[in-house]
Parts: structure tokens; C-alpha cells; sequence
């Protein structure tokens, strides 16, 4: 076992009573007012400092190596929960109604003081600076936007940043990390459809939006499979419709909306123009008329090799290379994280394993039964500070 672990190890239950802390005092995006103080307490118990930046929520530490100038690397954990109702029954459960930690970012949160803990105590291993991100409003897909605009990036500048996610599908000890693109942009469409009202006895009086949104929306299943390159992936979801509310009237306007994904930024602006045209074209053909609003969320998230060669290498170092594991990818969720990459022009993102060692299913994310393993914190903690003492080693430049 590496020192590296072992002192990750013997962090285990500190970092596990910071973990249920915060699990158990959920706070929504860009609400999370008391999860902030809690780290900041922590923070400065240790000594760390923070960066003074005009944040409302989430917060900027920073660790200056003790052997000189050298790289300026970024990492980053989200603070923010889930409006979900928790389903878990540990003791330690929300107590706040509509909020929950089913995503794990109580655990990444704790791994990343862990990782404050240890690195300033071991400043004087590695050379230039270390950022600790504690991001609001993961969920939100615009809380990477704000640590972007309040400068924490800069001054000095940050040159690569990474950042871990619990992965129910990785047992506890092992990690994994997908070089090339990886996650999807995530881009959102509201609809409506406008008609004429009526009688639903007498049709030919009114001008009935429900077909011109159900061919808009049949239509819609047919763009990613004949209009867009076989071999770029990308997904085209409605996943809401809403028309009328009794059965013998016809409503004047139908109300649908849906998710665009996609990894190349070419098939990304190809999708909302084909969008909008079948939209269009759909409710022209039945004399109805569309009104398309098209936001575009986060980027795609891609994984630079050379940061990904080096986070690897500290895996296998940390951990051994039988914990090292190889991910399925291109995957079409999406991660605000890629903001940040995009921001400073490279990074990684990897996972951290929090399933049974037995294989036992392990509830997955976004159920409210969901409850991050705090077995799995430790190991996030050692890759984590492996990586920072490579990278940040007098020799590394």
C-alpha cells in the first residue's frame, strides 16, 4: 500500500462525517448557503486559504506548493443536490424536504477536503498551485459558468483541471478514465404548437394542433437516424407534451419539449437547424403554426490525452493497476465540468467506483434509495493527490 493511501485511509473517518454532514442538509443549485459555510469552516480549521471572490454560493481554496513556481491545476467538486424526495433510511437522512444528495456530490465533496487536508499538509512535496473548486449548481448546468466569471480561474491562471464522479458501476477501489470525447453537449427545446380551438365535434371549425405536433414529433425520431452521419452519435428525445384538458374540445395549442445530445460541435448546430425546420415544416403542413425556443446548454466534455495519461499513471500508482478499470464511452449524459475544461482549454474527468466488491447491484444515480459509499472516499482522495504530486514535481517541467 502507497503512502499516498494510507494517509487517504486514515482520513476515512473524517471525511465520512463531513460526507453525512452535508448528505444530510441537501441544498438545490445555487442554494447552497449552508453546505458553502460548512466547507468554508472546515477550510480554514485547516488553515487553507480562500480565494475572496463575489460567489453566492460554492467557493475557491487555493494551495501554494512549497517547492516554487510550477503548474497551476484545478480541482473540482460539486456541491449541489437534487429536488428529489430521499428514499435511503440511513440516519443521516435529508432534512430538507425536496432535497436530496442522490447524486453523490455530498461524496465529492468530501473527498475534496480530504484532498485539502492532506495536500496542505504535504505542500511542501510539490511545486506552483493548487485551486480547490467547490462548484454550485451542477445541476443547474450553469454553476461552472459562475466560477468562470468570478475570475477564480485567473491570477494565476489555471492550465488543467479534474474532477471525479461516483460510478455505481465500478466496484469500491477501483477507478477509470475515458480518453477523447466523452460526455455530450446537453441542449434543451421548448415547443408550442398554435392552432385554432373548437368543438371536438366539429373539427372543420377549428384548426386541431394535436396532429401537427404528433407529425412534429414522429418526425423529430427521424433526424438523428437519416440526416445525420452514422457515425456521429447524438440523441433527439421529446420528453414532455402537454394539449387540452377535456375530452370533447379541441385545444388551440399543444406545448412539447425535449433534450438534443451530441460529442461533435459540427452535428451540434446541424441538430437545431434540422429541429427547427421539421418543427416548422410539420405544423405548416396541418395549417398550424410553431414557436421554437432552442437553449443551448453545456458543451461536450472531452478528455485531453495527455491529461488523461497522466491521471492514469497516478491511478496505477495509487491503487495498482487491477483497480484501474476501462470505461464505456462516448456516453450521451452531460457534465457541467466541461464549462470548466472549455474554459481553460484542458482537462479530465474520471470515475470513482462506489459499488459492492461483491458485485451486488448498487442503487444508481438520480433515485431518491440512492446513498454515495463512503468506502469509496479514500481512493478518490489518493488518485486525487497522486496526480497533483506528479504533475506538480520538481521534474515535471
Amino acid at each position: 500500500m502507497t503512502d499516498v493511501l494510507k494517509e487517504a485511509l486514515a482520513l476515512k473517518e473524517y471525511c465520512t462525517g463531513c460526507r453525512q454532514t452535508v448528505h444530510q442538509n441537501p441544498e438545490l443549485s445555487f442554494q447552497e448557503f449552508q453546505t458553502t459555510a460548512f466547507i468554508r469552516r472546515q477550510l480554514e480549521e485547516m488553515g487553507v486559504e480562500i480565494l475572496p471572490l463575489e460567489l453566492e454560493t460554492g467557493l475557491v481554496a487555493i494551495i501554494r506548493g512549497g517547492l516554487g513556481d510550477g503548474p497551476v491545476t484545478g480541482l473540482r467538486a460539486d456541491i449541489d443536490a437534487l429536488p428529489l424526495t430521499e428514499e435511503s433510511g440511513v440516519p443521516y437522512s435529508s432534512q430538507n424536504p425536496g432535497a436530496a444528495h442522490s447524486c453523490g456530490h455530498d461524496g465529492h465533496v468530501a473527498v475534496l477536503l480530504g484532498v485539502a487536508k492532506l495536500l496542505h499538509q504535504w505542500r511542501d512535496r510539490f511545486s506552483g498551485v493548487v485551486k480547490l473548486i467547490f462548484q454550485p449548481g451542477e445541476e443547474g448546468l450553469y454553476g461552472a459558468l459562475k466560477i468562470v466569471q468570478s475570475g477564480a480561474l485567473k491570477d494565476p491562471d489555471v492550465e488543467e483541471v479534474v474532477c471525479l464522479h461516483g460510478w455505481p458501476y465500478l466496484k469500491v477501489g477501483e477507478v477509470g478514465v475515458w480518453p477523447g470525447e466523452y460526455m455530450a453537449s446537453a441542449d434543451m427545446f421548448q415547443v408550442r404548437v398554435i392552432g385554432q380551438g373548437g368543438h371536438g365535434a366539429r373539427p372543420y371549425k377549428a384548426m386541431n394542433p394535436i396532429p401537427a405536433a404528433t407529425l412534429a414529433v414522429s418526425a423529430l425520431q427521424n433526424i438523428v437516424s437519416s440526416e445525420i452521419v452514422t457515425a456521429k452519435q447524438a440523441v433527439v428525445s421529446v420528453c414532455s407534451i402537454h394539449a387540452g384538458d377535456a375530452f370533447n374540445v379541441i385545444p388551440g395549442e399543444v406545448k412539447f419539449g425535449g433534450t438534443v445530445r451530441c460529442l461533435d460541435p459540427g452535428v451540434r448546430d446541424e441538430l437545431e437547424s434540422k429541429i427547427r425546420r421539421t418543427v416548422e415544416g410539420a405544423a405548416q403542413a396541418l395549417g398550424c403554426r410553431a414557436e421554437i425556443e432552442y437553449t443551448r446548454g453545456v458543451p461536450a466534455l472531452y478528455n485531453d490525452p495527455g491529461v488523461t495519461q497522466t491521471l492514469e499513471k497516478a491511478m496505477v500508482k495509487a491503487l495498482g493497476q487491477s483497480h484501474v478499470k476501462p470505461l464505456d464511452g462516448p456516453v450521451m449524459g452531460s457534465e457541467d465540468f466541461s464549462n470548466l475544461v472549455s474554459a481553460v482549454g484542458k482537462g479530465a474527468f474520471f470515475r470513482l467506483g462506489i459499488g459492492w466488491p461483491d458485485g451486488t447491484e448498487y442503487t444508481a444515480l438520480h433515485n431518491g434509495a440512492f446513498n454515495f459509499n463512503d468506502e469509496a472516499i479514500p481512493y478518490g482522495i489518493a488518485v486525487m493527490v497522486q496526480y497533483i504530486l506528479d504533475r506538480h514535481s520538481k521534474d515535471a517541467r
